[in-house]
């Protein structure tokens, strides 16, 4: 493949949130009318829901945790292209899978806050004996941080936003931690790791994956979920995608990548923003298997 031929300039991320006012003026709008002239040309009952499992090696991963499974979901984009029977048919998908954990990824609307409209009784579908840990995306900011993660809240998921969970087996413990969006958000990961043991491993959740490469190089991150690419979202014959929002173009477009001692898998998602379709680039639900990592 060619493409990527276009991405965002290179900016890190900030530890103050940074209010969307370009988007707002700019995105949203087009956003907005794109979604509801394009609305009848979605047709999702024709998608295949692929649901990859991947094994992970962790250093020092204790035996409770061999085989720990986390199921990845993000980017629902709920509005006029993606509709909620649709992201019921996803969660159904997911509790077949039967995972220890999901992770919720970010980007739970597109561009409105009608948006959020029967979106909680849907996300109170995703069960797993752990829980639901999420974050925020981009367009989450846009439509009103606050509005989105009541929502969240109310289902019984847990926003973790520069803060972690502890999930313990027998004696043993896993830390899940994650931080606001990228663009927009607060993003300290070092607060969202603090006080965890330098001896537990670390999985890391940041909806756009652009932060594995301004992670602090001491700090302890075993494995970063992330979404927000779509893996480019329309593959086009020969020359791929032609777009893609992560400031290192392909590099983490989609899949499995080792960065230095971390692990970052990216998701293709589950939605769609603006345009109705997922040309040569289905929706998925990865589930994550961790394993012991060998001959270290």
């Amino acid at each position: 493949m060619i493409g990527p031929l276009f991405h965002p300039r290179r900016r890190p991320p900030s530890e103050v949130a940074r209010p969307p006012r370009y988007e707002l003026a700019v995105k949203v709008p087009i956003g907005w009318v794109l979604e509801r002239l394009a609305a009848r040309l979605a047709h999702w009952e024709r998608a295949e829901l692929i649901t990859p499992e991947i094994a992970i090696p962790i250093r020092n991963l204790p035996t409770e945790f061999e085989g720990y499974r986390i199921a990845l979901v993000t980017d629902l984009h709920h509005g006029p292209v993606v509709p909620l029977w649709w992201l019921e048919r996803v969660a159904d998908r997911v509790a077949t899978l039967a995972p220890d954990l999901v992770v919720l990824g970010g980007d739970f609307v597109s561009h409105a806050k009608s948006d959020l409209n029967g979106l909680g009784p849907v996300l109170a579908r995703y069960t797993a004996p752990d829980g639901l840990f999420a974050v925020l995306g981009n367009h989450d900011h846009w439509v009103g941080a606050d509005a989105v993660g009541d929502v969240i809240r109310g289902t019984g998921a847990e926003l973790v936003h520069n803060r972690h969970r502890l999930i313990h087996r027998g004696g043993a413990a896993l830390a899940i931690a994650g931080v606001d969006d990228f663009a927009h958000g607060a993003v300290r990961p070092r607060d969202a790791l603090r006080d965890v043991p330098e001896n537990i491993p670390r999985v890391l959740i940041s909806h756009n994956p652009d932060l594995i490469e301004y992670l602090p190089a001491d700090l302890r991150v075993d494995l970063m979920l992330s979404g927000h690419t779509h893996n480019g979202q329309v593959h086009w014959p020969i020359i791929g995608p032609l777009t893609v929002p992560s400031q290192f173009g392909r590099r983490y477009m989609h899949g499995l990548r080792r960065v230095g001692e971390r692990w970052i898998y990216v998701s293709a998602g589950v939605g769609s923003s603006a345009m109705p379709l997922r040309l040569g680039n289905p929706p998925e639900v990865p589930v994550i298997r961790l394993v012991q990592e060998s001959g270290r």
